[in-house]
């Protein structure tokens, strides 16, 4: 019995122990200089750093550490991390000193250039921050596939769960293959990519999670600025759940400018939040031969529970999707509000098939859906595919499946003159309410109109607004149709454009009533801010005040 109390009280004085080592640890400082440094200092002040990214990823770090890279220096070659951080206490790579940012190339390694500029497996809590990162491919590097580059790849190859990123004030450009794919799908040059294997069995199911992504400025890449995917398992027990998904990912403030392909796939993800990003020119010809060209500026695949917002998109390209953003299929609960977009010329509103559940409220689109077909394209070829300002299809593979609970309501819609974009709806349960579509002169909407059924409800379309030259027959399925006269003044990529007259909507004898479909995460974890009723037009301005809002928003110094 004494013995059983001294075994205890040693095993206390134990755990007291480690826990104040762990809680105490403030973590080294490391510095390294190309210009000034030398491998052989020890690396603990800037007076002694070391030189290349070879020394830094001999050394051994640990939970709290932090790497600094000196200021207006080139790192050659490819950071590697592979030790792990903790709660708290991250693994820190960032910038010391002034002036520009130090640049890690991954290109410019010996023996070819690298896969990725930074390079993570299977290790988490960490933190990347003020680094250029590069990585435009030029020479062959063993067991490296040609067609592939990122800059951050970051791989959890079913270990064990990851957890813990925080990539900040990056700018990450030029990445780029030494070959492009053949292939559009198989084709991932990211310039940020978190990649996860799928479970093979139920014990051994892991996801990566608590992926923070902001304050970035990404471009010149081949296809994607940020990406995340996690394949999915074919395990009962796993298929469905939140092991079969990347989870809590945050990518808030971004700014990508002439990518490929798209600034953000989320493939994969339970929670995820895109906030307050720009998406500028996806789908651009920098590299033409060794890039995708084609991409909207942000869509969801196979993902649960995504709120999009406050983001906004301008000048997308390519033969086909090149939205400000898409849904694209086999989505559940995915809210999609407040975003602008702007000259994309694939479509206003896309969302794909075997979804669920998808709430697109309080957008404005302003001259998207410009796309023409058989007519030669600056990336070569022809499209097949016209622009459209709304877009619901069936698409999905390996069979087409319709979408149900689709709602699309009080957005806003210019299409601009000269162009002639169509209308589609080919759901289950869709409806179109209290959306305001504006046609200038010398543009024309819906001359082509498809509307699809196969079973249940299709499409319940009730108190929108149509001024211009809009199809008679789009307007006739509206129950409660509004078509009346109003004109948009201001700059075109301007977003308060677009707002609406209170005297105009006192005019108006649109509006049907709202019952705001659930969006079940609404007020949880990262979505804490995110209100389940919107109480706030595109603008900001109350509801409340405008009870029978028709479009995005009103302007607000009009005193009532």
């Amino acid at each position: 019995m004494i013995f059983s109390r001294v075994m205890r009280f040693l095993l206390s004085t134990a755990t007291v122990f480690l826990l104040m080592v762990s809680f105490s640890y403030a973590g080294i400082e490391y510095f390294v200089s190309a210009s000034l440094g030398d491998d052989n200092n020890d690396g603990r002040s800037m007076s002694s750093p070391w030189a290349t990214l070879a020394r830094v990823n001999e050394a051994k770090f640990f939970a709290g550490d932090t790497v600094y890279f000196k200021a207006g220096d080139i790192f050659a070659g490819q950071l590697l991390v592979d030790e792990s951080g903790m709660a708290g206490q991250p693994i820190h790579f960032t910038a010391y000193g002034e002036g520009d940012t130090p640049i890690i190339d991954g290109s410019a390694g010996s023996g070819g250039s690298e896969l990725a500029a930074i390079l993570v497996i299977n290790q988490d809590h960490i933190e990347i921050s003020h680094l250029t990162i590069r990585n435009f491919r030029k020479q062959t590097k063993a067991n490296v596939a040609d067609m592939d580059a990122y800059g951050i790849l970051v791989k959890n190859t079913g270990k064990r769960i990851l957890s813990g990123f925080n990539f900040h004030h990056l700018t990450v450009e030029e990445i780029y293959p030494i070959k492009a794919r053949a292939s559009f799908n198989k084709t991932s040059v990211t310039g940020i990519r978190f990649e996860t294997k799928p479970a093979k069995n139920k014990r051994q199911a892991v996801n990566t999670r608590d992926i923070y992504i902001h304050d970035n400025f990404i471009r010149h890449t081949a296809r994607f600025g940020i990406a995340l995917r996690h394949r999915p398992s074919r395990v009962d027990g796993v298929k469905n759940t939140e092991l079969d998904y990347d989870v809590n990912v945050r990518i808030i403030n971004n700014r990508c400018e002439d990518i490929g392909g798209s600034c953000v796939l989320m493939n994969g993800t339970w929670q995820g939040l895109l906030e307050g990003n720009t998406f500028i020119r996806s789908g651009a010809m920098v590299e033409p031969s060794l890039s995708v060209n084609r991409g909207s500026g942000a869509w969801f695949f196979r993902s649960k529970h995504i709120v999009a917002q406050y983001n906004s998109a301008y000048g997308s390209r390519g033969h086909n999707d090149s939205a400000g953003m898409h849904v694209d299929y086999a989505n559940e609960n995915i809210l999609v509000q407040y975003n602008f977009s702007h000259d994309n010329e694939g479509y206003g509103t896309e969302i794909l098939g075997k979804n669920k559940n998808i709430i697109w409220r309080f957008n404005i689109s302003a001259g998207d859906g410009t796309r023409r077909t058989n007519v030669e394209r600056p990336e070569g070829g022809k499209s097949n595919f016209p622009g459209k300002t709304i877009f619901v299809s069936d698409f999905s593979v390996p069979k087409r499946i319709q979408s149900r609970e689709i709602f699309i309501y009080n957005n806003s819609y210019l299409v601009t003159s000269g162009s002639d974009p169509q209308v589609e709806f080919n759901g289950e349960q869709v409806q179109l309410y209290n959306n305001l579509f504006v046609v200038e002169a010398g543009a024309r909407l819906a001359k082509k109109l498809n509307i699809s059924w196969l079973q249940g409800e299709s499409l319940d379309m009730r108190g929108n607004a149509f001024v211009g030259n809009i199809s008679p027959s789009f307007i006739r399925f509206d129950s409660q149709p509004f078509v009346t006269q109003l004109t948009f003044n201001g700059e075109p990529a301007d977003a308060s454009s677009y707002a609406v007259d209170v005297d105009w909507l006192k005019s108006s004898t649109a509006f049907t009533p709202i019952q705001h479909p659930l969006f079940p995460a609404a007020g949880k974890g990262i979505f804490s801010h995110v209100s389940a009723v919107p109480t706030v037009d595109f603008f900001g301005n109350p509801l409340a005040s405008i009870p029978s809002l028709v479009g995005a928003g009103y302007q607000s110094e009009i005193v009532l």
